[in-house]
């Protein structure tokens, strides 16, 4: 479950394609202890309600981000990672999505995919926040979110990334949005174990909500998330690896981005999660 670590400190390991997430030793050894049974044996339906608590908490806790506006809304639900929170999107009609966006869109082939000021109308946005090609908020934000409003557009945030930024500011009490989700995979190494929330300001039944309603989430999954937001900081990666982050978006001409392992070079992303660990493991 070792993610890969440069062998030399070369631009060769820049990861064009699919650039992974970062985890280290520490989260790595956390992972050993849960194979080898040294974590909590509570099997009971406990597990789902700390988990929603205490993730929730664990979010909005972060000194490094300013999340607001979750508290608004009505309901929040056990998702496993942002890809059910997309499908079960789709599962409810036809959704549209921005150029640019999660490739997995792009790989299923089912969502109308727009540009900015022409989108729509009627017909739910989902959107990444952070952005995956930019690794921070989309620079439009504020204006796609106006342009929804207007054009009767329900907005539904990814928000895969924002368990592993860093200065991202976002107020998710817009009108427009009507469901966010999060997931740990990429701020805590769980990408094995995908496991996250969702937030709803509506509440109606769902493949979501059924799961939830009558316990049937796996619960080794929320086991795990629980057991891994007890042991890492909202801010863990960042905090341990910003330094090296910043040494090697220097080395190699690259702009930081909001993401601790995204960088861009000339515009286009690139991984460095190889790299930070190469200087980790060599310090």
């Amino acid at each position: 479950m070792q993610i890969k670590i440069a062998t030399d400190y070369s631009p060769k390991f820049l990861q064009v394609e699919r650039p992974k997430p970062l985890s280290d030793r520490y989260i790595e050894s956390e992972i050993q202890e849960i194979l080898h049974g040294n974590w909590s044996h509570d099997i009971s339906d406990q597990v789902y309600a700390d988990f929603k608590e205490q993730c929730e908490s664990w979010l909005v806790g972060s000194k490094l981000n300013t999340l607001t506006g979750i508290d608004t809304f009505t309901r929040k639900d056990i998702i496993i990672g942002c890809t059910q929170f997309i499908d079960n999107l789709y599962m409810q009609g036809p959704v549209q999505v921005l150029r640019g966006d999660y490739r997995y869109h792009e790989r299923l082939g089912l969502a109308y995919v727009k540009d900015v000021g022409s989108l729509i109308p009627d017909i739910p946005l989902i959107i990444a926040m952070p952005f995956p090609n930019i690794g921070a908020p989309h620079q439009d934000m504020e204006e796609i979110l106006h342009e929804c409003k207007i054009k009767n557009i329900a907005v539904h945030i990814d928000g895969a990334w924002i368990s592993c930024c860093r200065d991202v500011t976002f107020d998710f009490n817009h009108v427009a949005i009507r469901s966010v989700g999060i997931s740990l995979s990429k701020g805590l190494g769980l990408g094995w174990n995908r496991i996250g929330l969702r937030w709803t300001k509506e509440i109606k039944p769902d493949a979501i909500t059924i799961m939830n309603d009558f316990n049937m989430n796996c619960r080794v999954l929320s086991k795990i998330g629980l057991h891994f937001i007890r042991k890492f900081p909202t801010d863990y990666l960042w905090n341990t690896y910003g330094k090296l982050n910043a040494q090697v978006c220097k080395d190699f001409d690259l702009t930081p981005t909001h993401s601790i392992y995204l960088a861009l070079k000339n515009s286009e992303p690139v991984g460095i999660a190889p790299l930070i660990r190469h200087l980790a493991e060599h310090e």
